[in-house]
């Protein structure tokens, strides 16, 4: 697990809320909290979809929705001249994601052992903090996925130029 703290705390929310940066992510869930307080729940309601539809994993390739497909709604609750008094989402990363970075790094056969790496995103009303980290379907003593995630969160805030600082 590791903790990052962003710099530029407007620059990142735009690239959260409005960019792509983060559409190859999958919403877990997001708390917003202005004059009321909001709750998104990223898992898949399959009552809403018909049994022909639910059979159809084109409709739904994962148990949870994509970031790109909830990120403008929640854009839109924001939307005015008033700052959320906080906000916190967490992403996960897509199973194939999973799979790919561990066989890039050759630990693949830590794949079994990950239940998510996920990104949890805090705003607090004045800064934004990030922390990588991994559930586990079962315990393991290889902390190496734990590593491989970090190392991967920072890659891929600064190649999506996002300021920050480690925090220790």
């Amino acid at each position: 697990m590791r903790a990052f703290r962003v710099t530029e705390t407007g620059n990142f929310m735009t690239k959260l809320l409005s960019g792509r940066s983060f559409d190859s992510f999958l919403l877990e869930e997001a708390s917003l909290t202005m004059q009321v307080s909001w709750h998104l729940d990223g898992r898949i309601n399959k009552n809403f979809y018909s049994d022909e539809e639910w059979e159809d994993s084109a409709l739904h390739p994962y148990p949870l929705t994509a970031w790109s497909e909830v990120r403008g709604h929640l854009r839109e609750l924001i939307r005015g001249k008033k700052a959320p008094a906080s906000l916190s989402i967490i992403l996960q990363a897509r199973p194939e994601t999973v799979e790919s970075i561990l066989k890039r790094e050759g630990f693949s056969q830590l794949a079994e052992a990950i239940g998510a790496m996920v990104l949890n995103i805090r705003y607090d009303g004045s800064e934004v903090t990030l922390v990588s980290a991994i559930s586990l379907k079962h315990f393991t003593m290889d902390k190496n996925a734990d590593r491989i995630w970090d190392d991967t969160m920072e890659h891929y805030l600064i190649s999506r130029e996002i300021s920050f600082e480690v925090m220790t």
